[in-house]
């Protein structure tokens, strides 16, 4: 997909800067579209789970203090 994008980028701009500003729009649509579809990192991170293991994902503030370790196992032993 990202070959033909840039394909009819490349081709679209030609023709825009020729003078046909319709092409000019054509050209920036391909380059939005093109950049939405770039991968933007990959994988954050992978974890392999057994059958009956659990995981706790949790959210919070930068700055905020690390969680007690208590308070985690509390957590997830409660559900």
């Amino acid at each position: 997909m990202d070959a033909l994008l840039r394909r009819l980028l490349r081709a679209a701009m030609r023709r825009g800067m020729a003078g046909d500003w319709t092409w000019l729009v054509i050209a920036a649509s391909a380059y939005v579209l093109r950049r939405a579809l770039r991968d933007k990192g990959g994988v954050v991170s992978t974890l392999r789970v057994s059958p009956g293991e659990q995981i706790l994902i949790s959210v919070r503030e930068y700055n905020a203090p690390p969680a007690e370790a208590d308070s985690v196992t509390t957590a997830v032993n409660e559900d």
